[in-house]
């Protein structure tokens, strides 16, 4: 096999045999396409359902602020029920960071039509803490229903 740029046989024994390229790579969600998926700048992407919503995203970062305590939990009155603001109330502060929270994963499943469950890693520090919540659509919002941290006070 000859490098185009270098004009010489590659001195690595694999690259000298003779016989055809066999390897292809393995089948993963991202490698598969999607069935009725087109060509072209129409065709659907293959990791389309696979990024968290920005409302899910959103959402969870807001709780994050909320979990330092840069953030209070009645600002969020219209996206959560009075159980989970509650929680809120009391866990607000729980989660100790110097800094500004940033959520380094946000993961998502849906649960049917009307239901997201998601969780979220939030770094803080040297520490990473976790949450996970429940949502589900009434009209055009997506309100909150359930919290569950990995910290109790």
């Amino acid at each position: 096999m000859n490098h185009p740029c270098h004009g010489r046989p590659c001195p690595r024994p694999a690259c000298a045999r003779t016989t055809a390229h066999t390897w292809k790579p393995v089948r993963t969600p991202a490698r598969t396409p999607l069935r009725g998926m087109t060509s072209g700048p129409c065709a659907t992407s293959p990791l389309a359902g696979h990024r968290t919503p920005a409302h899910v995203r959103l959402l969870a970062q807001q709780i994050a602020e909320v979990l330092v305590g840069r953030r209070a939990p009645e600002v969020l009155n219209q996206h959560v029920t009075v159980p989970v603001r509650e929680e809120l109330r009391r866990l607000r502060g729980s989660v100790s960071c110097a800094i500004a929270p940033r959520l380094s994963r946000v993961f998502h499943q849906p649960l049917g039509a009307a239901g997201v469950e998601a969780s979220a890693v939030i770094g803080c520090d040297h520490r990473s803490r976790a949450f996970a919540f429940r949502l589900r659509r009434e009209g055009q919002r997506w309100i909150c229903t359930r919290l569950e941290t990995d910290h109790r006070r």
